[in-house]
């Protein structure tokens, strides 16, 4: 991959490929490990410029036309490749060795390495937790893996040096703008808020244990089938992770909805899911609590199900909602948060929209779930954290709530549901892989 990083640096500078000397996993120690296919040269970049740049723009264009990622994303792909290339090698000798495998191997870090404190059996240094950075690694190294052995790559590459034209700018015609009506003041949305928060209903914190027990006893089997799929798992399944199916996200953009619909040929599975779905799958678990069976289309009357925090990529307020720390990075998509019962609470139909829109009540709702989950789960993936309440007349203790709904008596059948349903998505998108 010595020719893919050209583009990286804010001034379009370059980067030249330095030897260093290797080292042993978690440590500044020089001595040599001998699972580097021959070969493969360790380097470091440092500012002279490359000359094959083309590459780097086919890895990006191929990332955004086949994988629908964004810039930013993209951009973050490119980068953790960038770090691993930097400590491991070259990625195109190892993928000319042994198409990616041993360095894919060594990327691999489960739950059970984390909970012994095993060192990692790669060199990349990673700031904060080993397990989701090895995977944030992994799965930037899968993709390319997957550009390389595509044979869509060359189709979605600019040809030959011929750049896509682009989009002729359409005139606007000028038009009278609309009039600025008033908007509500604090104390209005306040007495609002008053009348809404007893009548949400959330699910008991008992309930959400029980899912990120399960998600811990079946994490490390689950994640290795999603490697294999070249779904990220951290997507899904970090640490304290809540999300009842894991794999499972909301379709998004027009493309998605027809193929989900049918009106339109799935050429290729969707990125970084087994599976999309229509609003389903988070309310088999609130239906199996309250009737016993997964859901059937009907809920509860004049409620409709909310989700707390955006878990779409497109106008997600993370910025706005949540922290990361200094240095992390990107952070990966949030489709884990889209089945998360941590994530969703029932809302009477006519208050939808409110919580939807005004940012200081969903602020509220939030912090209501941190007050009733954060013991029991970590609501949002690392590196994110929920931000604290700033305002002091908006915590949740200002209000009143109705206690937290449900039972334990059904969920062991829950559980056994979600099983089997997870384990037939996987078989169903190893047979779309094939093909």
């Amino acid at each position: 991959m010595e020719q893919l990083f050209g583009l990286l640096n804010v001034n379009h500078g370059s980067i030249v490929a330095e030897s260093v000397k290797r080292r042993t996993p978690g440590t500044g120690d020089a001595s040599a490990i001998d699972n580097v296919p021959a070969g493969v040269e360790t380097r470091r970049f440092g500012s002279h410029k490359r000359d094959t740049e083309m590459d780097t723009k086919r890895f990006e264009t191929w990332l955004r036309a086949e994988r629908n990622m964004n810039m930013n994303t993209v951009g973050s792909r490119i980068s953790n490749c960038k770090k691993v290339e930097s400590f491991e090698g070259d990625l195109d000798a190892h993928f000319d060795a042994d198409r990616l495998q041993g360095l894919l191997d060594r990327l691999t870090y489960s739950t059970e390495d984390a909970r012994h404190g095993r060192a990692p059996r790669h060199r990349v240094p990673i700031d904060g937790d080993v397990r989701n950075g090895s995977s944030t690694l992994k799965h930037a190294v899968n993709l390319y893996a997957e550009f390389r052995r595509s044979a869509t790559a060359g189709r979605a590459a600019v040809a030959d040096g011929h750049p896509v034209k682009p989009r002729p700018q359409r005139t606007r015609r000028r038009v009278t703008p609309w009039p600025d009506w008033p908007q509500p003041g604090e104390d209005a949305i306040f007495e609002l808020a008053r009348v809404l928060t007893p009548l949400i209903r959330f699910l008991r914190p008992g309930i959400v244990s029980s899912i990120v027990e399960d998600n811990r006893s079946r994490g490390d089997e689950w994640s290795a089938r999603f490697d294999e799929l070249g779904v990220n798992p951290a997507i899904y399944l970090w640490d304290g992770s809540p999300c009842s199916f894991p794999g499972v996200r909301r379709y998004a953009g027009s493309r998605e909805i027809s193929e989900f619909r049918g009106q339109t040929t799935i050429d290729r599975p969707p990125a970084q899911c087994l599976t999309l779905d229509e609003n389903d799958y988070p309310k088999h678990l609130w239906a199996f609590v309250f009737t016993g069976k997964p859901f059937r289309k009907q809920g509860p009357i004049d409620y409709q199900l909310a989700h707390l925090f955006d878990h779409k990529e497109h106008k997600n307020r993370w910025p706005e909602e949540l922290d990361v720390a200094d240095g992390a990075g990107e952070p990966l998509p949030l489709f884990g948060l889209y089945t998360s019962p941590a994530n969703t609470a029932y809302v009477p139909t006519s208050f939808l929209k409110p919580t939807d829109f005004s940012s200081t009540l969903r602020t509220l709702v939030q912090g209501r779930a941190m007050q009733l989950y954060g013991d029991v789960c970590r609501l949002v993936p690392p590196p994110m954290a929920v931000k604290p309440c700033r305002n002091s007349r908006w915590s949740p203790d200002n209000f009143d709530w109705s206690e937290p709904v449900g039972d334990l008596e059904h969920l062991p059948a829950f559980l056994e549901f979600r099983q089997e349903r997870i384990s037939a998505l996987i078989r169903q998108r190893k047979k779309e892989t094939r093909k």
